[in-house]
């Protein structure tokens, strides 16, 4: 079952979270960017405790400016998107890892190999649009 739901794509949220817990904890094992600040190491405070409100008006004002019908307007969307997601899962700090981007990249490849995910971005760009 689905935590924090954002809409009724919620599945393609929790399976962005997989991926990025996946790859984010093999690379932290062994080779976390050193910030040199010791409070980047802690552990970044569970989605619960931020607002979910915060994260869909965040979304919402990305999504105001998308054309749900144009393919080059979601794709465009896509990444900021699951910068605002993923940063909100996982805390600001997140940016700064190794692994960020090819987190981004793995969510976005597992978006383009199934239309269901794909649908579902478009869902939540959607009902994003009409909140």
């Amino acid at each position: 079952m689905p935590t924090d739901p954002i809409s009724s794509s919620s599945s393609l949220i929790e399976t962005m979270r997989a991926i990025a817990r996946d790859r984010a904890t093999g690379t932290r094992r062994g080779s976390k960017v050193s910030t040199g600040d010791s409070s980047a190491d802690a552990t970044p405070a569970p989605a619960s405790a931020r607002s979910i409100g915060e994260l869909r008006q965040r979304l919402r004002t990305l999504a105001a400016d998308v054309n749900i019908d144009d393919t080059q307007s979601l794709f465009n969307a896509r990444a900021p998107a699951l910068h605002e997601i993923l940063l909100w899962e996982f805390g600001a700090d997140f940016r700064r890892d190794a692994q960020f981007l090819p987190v981004v990249e793995a969510i976005s490849s597992a978006l383009d190999a199934d239309p269901r995910f794909q649908q579902s971005f478009v869902d939540l760009l959607a009902g994003l649009q009409k909140s």
